[in-house]
């Protein structure tokens, strides 16, 4: 019996390492998208595409884009697209996608927004 307690503790303790890699790796992208910022294009739509790879969920997509999308709204409305795509039931993914895309399709993202939270204002996160 306490071999096999033993057992299920290094396994729960395995996937808890697992966890915190995965974690850390996603933090290490985040950050690496935000020093490019001012990086050129194609610099920092790589550093996007290793926010996309290596966070789960849509919530670090949703923080750097909007950290983006004043000076660099085409690397964020591509996060913002791929956040509402992970999670098309989260009000906030599609707030950012509102505020991100370009002007013709910020009403769509709004409505779906607002249509997940109607208490929104304006469809903005």
């Amino acid at each position: 019996m306490r071999a096999l307690l033993g057992v299920a503790a290094l396994a729960v303790a395995a996937g808890l390492v697992a966890l915190q890699r995965d974690h850390d790796h996603c933090q290490d992208a985040v950050r690496a998208a935000y020093l490019a910022s001012a990086a050129p294009e194609p610099e920092l739509r790589a550093r996007a595409t290793g926010v996309i790879e290596s966070c789960a969920g849509a919530e670090p997509l949703n923080r750097v884009a909007v950290g983006l999308r004043v000076e660099r709204p085409a690397v964020a409305t591509l996060l913002a697209r791929e956040a509402a795509a992970r999670e098309p039931d989260s009000y906030v993914a599609w707030g950012v996608l509102a505020v991100s895309v370009p002007a013709g399709e910020r009403e769509r993202a709004a409505e779906r927004a607002r249509a997940l939270n109607p208490l929104s204002v304006a469809g903005g996160p």
